[in-house]
């Protein structure tokens, strides 16, 4: 895992030395600059980047990117706590920033925060996550995956590999926060419409965690044993942990059919080994490089989409070797 306050500090590092050509406009602005880049300042808060390598690899990018671009970056850990991002936000619109960017810890806490900084005059957009209906009148755009269409492609994979027969479990991520919702509700009612004759034993949060996962599968494993035909995790560091569980139980891979969404490394090597069976495509570089840009953007006052997806796509075993191993 990456130490984040050597990621933020080599960051800061790197912005100091920033040479003066970052502060012509690059070529994907689509307007023109108000103030050079150089004299841009932007924070960013994002969710927890200690919890798993996606985050990770999204605050190191973020960091990086912006470093490179020549922009004065703040990149901030709220260590998945909702309180603290609220207070981040309220710290960062004091500060007068020139954008904000948010990856939400929950969806509807962080709105008066939100809010409030925006009716200041600082634009907002947020990144990965959706903030609740209610918050979005105070943000400019959002960056990140379909949660919805990811989803979907996992019941369409679990549903297909067990057969369209049988009982799975599933590993969810944080409860209220909305990329659960997402990845949960239109999981659920795929699987729903398209595999009526699959069933839902149990439903269990991991909060995204891999060590949590392996210890909610090794329940699931106690109570249903050779029922589970199947597992959704809602991520791959949690579809480690339901691999790590299943190994320790004395299964092969295989014996139970394994997806989830946006693959890991690890992931991507235990779908070669039979282990996983199906996943889905999204990178933590194309989020935090969109999420960047559009910043960018709003801070010179250039119209963005209200809705900017990254490229997703369906991983099996049968097409792994089209995909490169991701990074993180």
């Amino acid at each position: 895992m990456l130490n984040f306050s050597k990621l933020v500090a080599g960051a800061l590092a790197a912005m100091i030395a920033v040479p003066a050509i970052a502060q012509e406009a690059p070529d994907w602005l689509g307007g023109e600059l108000q103030k050079p880049l150089s004299e841009t300042r932007i924070g960013i808060t994002v969710l927890y980047p200690g919890s798993n390598s996606y985050q990770a690899m999204y605050a190191e990018t973020a960091a990086a990117y912006a470093a490179e671009l020549g922009i004065m970056a703040t990149v901030m850990d709220p260590q998945g706590d909702p309180a603290i991002q609220f207070d981040q936000i309220q710290d960062m619109a004091s500060q007068n920033m020139d954008a904000i960017v948010v990856w939400p810890t929950s969806q509807n806490a962080l709105i008066p925060a939100i809010r409030d900084a925006s009716r200041s005059g600082i634009p907002i957009i947020t990144s990965n996550s959706p903030i609740g209906e209610a918050g979005r009148r105070y943000i400019l755009g959002h960056t990140g995956p379909d949660d919805c269409a990811l989803a979907e492609q996992a019941a369409e994979m679990l549903g297909s590999a067990i057969g369209g027969e049988g009982n799975i479990v599933v590993v969810e991520g944080t409860p209220g926060y909305s990329v659960s919702i997402l990845r949960g509700n239109c999981f659920l009612d795929k699987l729903a419409d398209d595999f009526p004759d699959v069933n839902v034993l149990d439903s269990q949060t991991a909060e995204w965690n891999r060590e949590k996962a392996q210890t909610v599968m090794e329940t699931f494993l106690t109570r249903f044993g050779d029922q589970i035909d199947g597992v959704y995790a809602f991520d791959d560091g949690m579809a480690l942990g339901v691999v790590s569980a299943l190994q320790a139980a004395g299964r092969s891979a295989g014996d139970v059919k394994i997806v989830s969404c946006n693959q890991f490394g690890e992931g991507w090597d235990a779908m070669k080994e039979g282990w996983i069976s199906g996943s889905g495509k999204q990178s933590p570089i194309d989020d935090a490089i969109l999420a960047i840009q559009t910043a960018v953007r709003v801070a010179n006052g250039i119209e963005v989409p209200a809705l900017q997806e990254i490229e997703r796509a369906q991983i099996t075993a049968e097409n792994v070797d089209e995909f490169e191993r991701p990074t993180w």
